[in-house]
């Protein structure tokens, strides 16, 4: 066999294997759309299934039974209701022979409270583009983080309302930051004042409601 004819199997090869790799990619089943940390109470969950035809759903929230269904009309989109609190998601959906064809865990917390964070500098005036994270104290994989906006605001939704949070602020250009610990059920708004050290949530000059 010649070397020609060697280089044109590996190139039909490598055409071939990238054709069903992006078959694979865009057919295979998987959860479409975005859910993030904190969430509604209802999440609507849809499954790209073109052409594995799953033949039943399974969510278990928190180690209990949330949805169960075998059904395939019902199982492309399907909506689930979440308490308020924190959630672990196991989401699986099976074949005919209750092989897996989809598996993915999710970890999530879902409420009804907004907190609006207002980001100060030691002037006391608001301050544009600064990174304000928020997390679960009790989860601190469960985060999420805005840009404060032309007046110095963000808005966090869908809290739970009796969970303890971690929030910063942070000016990367000045180096300077701030940091609350709080409980949602007693806050609504907050104001951070940006400075080196961190500060005491007693201290009304860093903290307003």
């Amino acid at each position: 066999m010649t070397s020609y004819r060697l280089n044109i199997m590996i190139i039909c090869l490598l055409i071939f294997l990238t054709i069903n790799l992006i078959i694979y990619w865009f057919t295979r089943t998987r959860l479409i759309g975005r859910i993030n940390s904190f969430n509604p109470s209802h999440i609507n969950l849809t499954f790209n299934t073109q052409i594995v035809h799953s033949r039943s759903l399974s969510i278990l929230d928190n180690n209990v039974v949330l949805v169960q269904l075998s059904e395939s009309s019902q199982i492309s989109t399907t909506t689930i209701i979440l308490s308020d609190g924190f959630h672990h998601l196991d989401i699986s959906l099976l074949d005919e022979i209750q092989n897996i064809e989809f598996y993915q865990a999710i970890d999530l917390a879902s409420g009804t409270r907004s907190l609006k964070v207002n980001v100060l500098n030691q002037q006391h005036k608001s301050v544009e583009n600064i990174s304000v994270p928020l997390e679960l104290v009790d989860c601190s994989h469960i985060t999420y983080e805005y840009v404060t906006n032309r007046l110095g605001e963000v808005i966090f939704h869908y809290l739970p309302k009796h969970v303890k949070i971690n929030i910063e602020a942070v000016c990367m250009k000045t180096k300077r930051h701030a940091f609350a610990e709080i409980d949602t059920l007693n806050y609504q708004n907050i104001t951070l004042v940006l400075h080196y050290d961190e500060y005491d949530l007693s201290d009304e000059e860093y903290v307003a409601i």
